[in-house]
């Protein structure tokens, strides 16, 4: 299978890296920036990359700010081999069918999408919105993405009837859970690419039934992101005693800013700690952004505690 085919559920795995939405003071999109980032992921050997989840505030792009978007970064994978994502949710389900047939004609080896968010839908629904979702994005697979704050939290059997009805649904993007959620998951990850939160990918894949992660922790060090990601198949036991490090220094870090700036902020402000494309925290109105002096205390409290994702001489593993 060409790292360019449509993926399947088996080739749906490893650490993908989002392209984060880089502005101006003026909330401009600065296109460099997203050039910048799309060499970083590159040089990081990530296993894919995709756009326009929260962290690129697809729900605050003009529908030409979308397709320049889609554009650039399909060339450039397409270009590099590396597989893609295009993230075609919006928060009406009328526009992500839109996103859909405008940028399909670009081959992206997948589509994501959330479920309308307006108001819960109930089983019916589900099953109108994701049928007609799939006939447009055909041959292309769907990935579907259920944030923690969603107002519909699928359960593990809702998953796996979901998985059963729809073939062309490969994947999900979801927090993950404890060692009983992961049991329970288990016969939905028979049919479907599970991808938990990047800082729960250790135990999501040698405890869990995970296969790869959309990580929160890539916005951080791609570069370091990767490298840990290895190492939970070639070091299991560092890889978990790593997890916990970084489980517990994201916990001390992002709790000052938790119900007083959006994820997209928090994303941002990660990148920006980071230092690895040199990307603005600023987020588009009416979002809040998190304070330069800000950013610069999580650089130190990340770099101090978790040395091991910023070890620039380290060799991808």
């Amino acid at each position: 299978m060409s790292n360019m085919d449509p993926l399947t559920a088996n080739a749906l795995q490893g650490t993908w890296s989002t392209l984060l939405l880089p502005l101006d003071e003026s909330e401009n999109i600065q296109w460099s920036g997203v050039e910048t980032q799309l060499n970083a992921f590159a040089e990081a050997q990530v296993d894919g990359i995709y756009f326009n989840g929260t962290a690129g505030e697809f729900f605050s792009q003009t529908d030409e700010e979308f397709l320049r978007l889609a554009t650039t970064v399909a060339n450039f994978c397409h270009g590099k081999s590396i597989p893609f994502q295009i993230g075609a949710a919006h928060p009406q389900a009328i526009d992500t069918l839109k996103r859909i047939e405008e940028s399909r004609h670009l081959s992206p080896n997948a589509f994501q999408i959330i479920l309308p968010e307006w108001t819960p839908l109930n089983w019916e629904e589900i099953h109108r919105f994701l049928e007609r979702i799939i006939a447009a994005a055909d041959p292309i697979p769907i990935v579907l993405y259920n944030p923690p704050y969603a107002q519909q939290i699928l359960t593990p059997e809702e998953w796996s009837s979901i998985a059963a009805a729809f073939p062309a649904l490969i994947g999900i993007k979801v927090a993950g859970g404890d060692a009983d959620w992961h049991e329970a998951m288990r016969p939905a990850a028979e049919k479907l690419s599970v991808f938990v939160a990047g800082i729960r990918l250790a135990s999501g894949i040698i405890k869990g039934c995970a296969r790869g992660s959309y990580s929160n922790l890539a916005c951080l060090s791609p570069k370091g992101a990767v490298q840990w990601g290895r190492r939970i198949f070639t070091n299991p036991d560092l890889a978990l005693q790593q997890e916990v490090a970084i489980k517990r220094l994201f916990e001390d870090a992002i709790a000052p800013f938790r119900g007083k700036f959006s994820n997209s902020a928090l994303d941002k402000a990660l990148a920006a700690a980071g230092g690895w494309a040199e990307l603005s925290p600023t987020t588009r109105w009416p979002l809040s952004s998190i304070s330069p002096s800000e950013i610069q205390k999580l650089a130190l409290q990340f770099r101090e505690g978790l040395p091991f994702l910023f070890e620039e001489n380290n060799s991808i593993e």
